[in-house]
């Protein structure tokens, strides 16, 4: 069933590609962008991935995580994936249990759609090294989640396509409302630190008359 926001996050515990463990609750306080991916040789994928990498300096200045769940195994993750540097999270669940948790679906006729509306996204994700492989998974649509510093799911977003991923200014707009929120905090932060000096100091004996 697919999730609607505003609704909790999922919490999950695993490993990510090289074998180091992840929660994803450990992320509260941090905004996430988790990100359901086809297969790692997935032209589709590719090219989005490829954004994503370009993309992450700015996401992360501002607060930003990105997570990415991958339908297949370590193996074929680093081969196709991993073979660049990639400055975020890489998951495997060839069993699709996650995918099963948010909701993400299968369907023939969002890969038909792909092949006949998103050409330049395969001719793109080819450039950036994909490669037609078996993929029991091959129906698989992605999908984005936005998740809120308090582990709340703020947007959620199924592919009508099997190249349709979230627009990147939605993930702009994300980052940048959380730098705003930073500021707002830190603003507040400041007025309290400077009342709090200015109580201190009036009862301070050095500063009460003769």
């Amino acid at each position: 069933m697919k999730l609607l926001a505003p609704c909790q996050e999922i919490d999950f515990r695993t490993e990510d590609v090289f074998g180091e463990p992840f929660q994803l609750s450990e992320l509260l306080g941090r905004r996430v962008v988790l990100s359901f991916f086809r297969d790692a040789a997935c032209p589709f994928c590719n090219y989005r991935l490829y954004e994503l990498t370009q993309q992450h300096k700015v996401l992360q200045a501002s607060g930003v995580e990105i997570v990415t769940v991958f339908s297949d195994t370590a193996d074929q993750v680093k081969k196709y994936v991993a073979k660049r540097p990639r400055p975020f999270t890489m998951i495997c669940d060839p069993n699709l249990e996650l995918y099963n948790q948010y909701g993400v679906q299968k369907s023939s006729s969002a890969l038909v759609k792909a092949f006949l509306f998103d050409l330049p996204e395969i001719v793109r994700g080819f450039l950036k090294g994909a490669r037609p492989t078996n993929n029991p998974h091959m129906t698989l649509v992605p999908a984005d989640f936005l998740i809120d510093t308090d582990g709340r799911v703020v947007q959620v977003y199924y592919g009508k396509t099997t190249a349709d991923h979230i627009p990147l200014d939605n993930l702009k707009a994300f980052a940048k409302s959380n730098q705003k929120n930073n500021a707002v905090r830190l603003e507040n932060e400041v007025k309290r630190l400077t009342e709090e000096n200015a109580r201190l100091r009036s009862n301070s004996p050095d500063t009460k008359p003769d």
